[in-house]
């Protein structure tokens, strides 16, 4: 039996694409959201991404490069250190009815395997949240070596509306939480080999 899935296995590696590559992200990613209402300000994060999951890149036309693969991240996993907050965050985004946040990759304007110093990039994705898609450009800072992994910083700014939400408000309206919310994604991966 461990020869067929070994033979398995080496007839999968010998049927990638010219110049596909894999990469594994860390478990230990992390998403975090900042937000403000018309009193304070508040953030919220998924502390650990809890898994791993595989995303792959190919050289596309010029320095563009394909990509593709999805993170699914758990909305009730988001912590806003508040209980409360968290289960308004959790229930405005829908939690129970769609209990993931998706982020697929389409592509970068730079390939990955040959960041080899720290620099920037930008990459496209497909971001759904709540049952709504909405595709964007994130851009990246990239630091290659960061405990033998690549690290890459993401921040958007989005808003709630742009995925059909109604920000959460308290006490009649009294607190409101405000449209615009910053997303960073702080994502490890490793080259798979």
């Amino acid at each position: 039996m461990f020869t067929g899935v070994w033979i398995s296995c080496l007839i999968w590696w010998m049927t990638l694409p010219a110049g596909q590559q894999y990469w594994v992200l860390a478990s230990h990613s992390v998403l975090r959201v900042d937000g403000k209402t018309n009193i304070n300000s508040f953030n919220c994060e998924v502390p650990n991404y809890g898994r791993t999951d595989t995303i792959w890149t190919m050289p596309g036309i010029g320095e563009k490069v394909k990509a593709g693969g999805e993170l699914s991240i758990q909305v009730g996993r988001f912590d806003c250190h508040h209980k409360i907050m968290t289960k308004d965050l959790q229930k405005t985004l829908k939690a129970t009815d769609y209990p993931f946040m998706k982020i697929r990759f389409l592509g970068f304007d730079r390939d990955l395997s040959k960041m080899i110093q720290p620099g920037y990039m930008e990459g496209e994705a497909e971001i759904e949240l709540a049952g709504v898609t909405r595709r964007m450009t994130i851009s990246f800072a990239v630091n290659p070596k960061t405990q033998g992994y690549l690290q890459m910083v993401g921040t958007k700014q989005i808003l709630f509306s742009d995925f059909q939400l109604k920000p959460p408000s308290k006490l009649g309206g009294a607190i409101k939480v405000k449209n615009e919310l910053l997303v960073e994604f702080k994502l490890y991966f490793k080259p798979m080999l």
